[in-house]
């Protein structure tokens, strides 16, 4: 019994030091943030063991098992390898639990990608719930230091607490995290990371952190230039955050240099579909083509290089303009929504207004989710059904089809969610030119 309490007691503490002071203090607010922790890991365990997403759950794993129980580091691309040796890190620790692991996740030929028979295998394995639940424990460590941040990123308590609220019961991370079950959490957690440094003037550790959030994901590539802007007037401060933020890539190309797939790390900063960032455009004469995301985000950066001062307030409601730009104007895939939903906890905890506005984002993101067909209407909850869930359950979409055209349908949810961000967009640029001129700046 003693040796339990000392257990007890050891996670509690290591649960209170995660927590600032300030919230510590008041016995009631900590209660408040005790009750909506349970409330959103509740929700999370609830999906876990539930849920597969096909084929990219599977894919990653399939190939990060190569790492982990067989050395074979050189069958991965370049770009890919610090994700890949994360997983193959969980899937070390995990081992002793999965003694049955290559009768549930297994190819013969030894393919890159999760064939529909390793699916359907996995699918109908009675150790299915188990492999789902502790394939998705590193996204629930992440997603909850996501969580913890968000207490340290404001002064006012209040505004903490309902940024932590916010994110611990948000539909979209839930959804991207646990059912969809992407890694989107762990590039999430080094952005708030580097933006906590940069809050604390820590900027050496800010733009490491960015650049390892970068070296994950492309899309914080697209906030560096504006932590250079913002880091100051000074071009010798702004030439060492970038100098910084490229030594994680340095690191990625000794890695892969080290396995021969140095070739392929270009992929680590390639615009992954480049092509959806450059599909709305306006195309005038011959080869003059005007890309409207890219014309956007030049305005975005000359306005912050004029007229802006730094500060982080300033930083990450650029950053969360740059992000509902790129929603506004470009095709994304249903996960990658997650993106936007840090920098709007921010804003949410500072403006209630747009937690209306993203309950509507939020229903057209349901219709816009359709058009990825069974892979989120059916094949999520295969490992509870595999026959029911793989092949009865009917698409949305045909249902609307008997009425409407789908694709019609599509585009109008997706032209109300572009609205919604540009309206957004205009919310937090006019309070900012409200704030500059009270202020007496303009």
């Amino acid at each position: 019994m003693s040796k339990i309490k000392r257990i007890a007691g050891f996670f509690k503490g290591s649960y209170l030091n995660l927590i600032p002071s300030t919230y510590r203090q008041d016995a009631s607010e900590l209660t408040t943030l005790y009750k909506w922790l349970l409330i959103g890991l509740l929700i999370r365990l609830a999906f876990m063991p539930f849920t597969v997403y096909y084929p990219d759950l599977l894919a990653l794993y399939w190939r990060s098992s190569w790492i982990a129980y067989q050395g074979r580091v050189h069958t991965i691309g370049g770009g890919d390898l610090i994700i890949h040796f994360f997983h193959a890190f969980f899937l070390w620790i995990f081992k002793p639990l999965m003694p049955y692991f290559d009768t549930i996740l297994n190819d013969p030929k030894m393919g890159p990608a999760a064939t529909y028979r390793m699916f359907q295998t996995f699918g109908m394995h009675p150790y299915v719930f188990r492999t789902l639940f502790l394939f998705k424990v590193p996204y629930l460590i992440f997603d909850l230091g996501c969580a913890f941040l968000f207490l340290h990123l404001f002064k006012d308590r209040k505004k903490g607490s309902a940024a932590f609220k916010f994110w611990m019961v948000n539909p979209i991370v839930i959804f991207a995290t646990y059912i969809a079950a992407r890694y989107e959490s762990v590039v999430i957690f080094f952005v708030l990371l580097s933006l906590y440094f940069a809050k604390n003037n820590q900027w050496r550790k800010s733009a490491l952190c960015l650049g390892g959030g970068i070296i994950i994901k492309f899309y914080p590539l697209f906030f560096l230039p504006l932590f250079i802007i913002l880091r100051g007037k000074k071009w010798l401060k702004s030439l060492e955050f970038a100098f910084l933020a490229f030594i994680p890539y340095a690191f990625l190309l000794f890695l892969a240099h080290s396995f021969q797939r140095a070739g392929e790390v270009v992929g680590v900063v390639r615009i992954y579909n480049v092509d959806h960032l450059l599909r709305m455009n306006f195309s005038l004469v011959g080869l003059d083509v005007i890309f409207v995301f890219v014309a956007a985000y030049m305005v975005i950066l000359l306005s912050l290089a004029t007229y802006s001062e730094y500060s982080y307030e300033k930083l990450w409601k650029s950053m969360f303009v740059v992000m509902l730009l790129l929603f506004a104007t470009c095709h994304f895939h249903v996960h990658y929504f997650m993106w936007l939903i840090p920098l709007l906890t921010l804003q949410v905890a500072e403006d209630k207004r747009f937690t209306r506005l993203f309950i509507v984002q939020v229903l057209c993101f349901v219709v816009y989710s359709w058009q990825w067909n069974r892979h989120f209407f059916g094949y999520l909850f295969t490992p509870l059904n595999f026959p029911y869930f793989a092949w009865g359950v009917p698409n949305p979409l045909d249902i609307v089809a008997r009425f409407y055209s789908y694709t019609r349908t599509l585009g109008i949810a997706r032209s109300i969610f572009s609205a919604v961000c540009i309206w957004m967009i205009y919310l937090v640029v006019r309070d900012a030119f409200i704030k500059k001129a009270k202020l007496g700046e303009l």
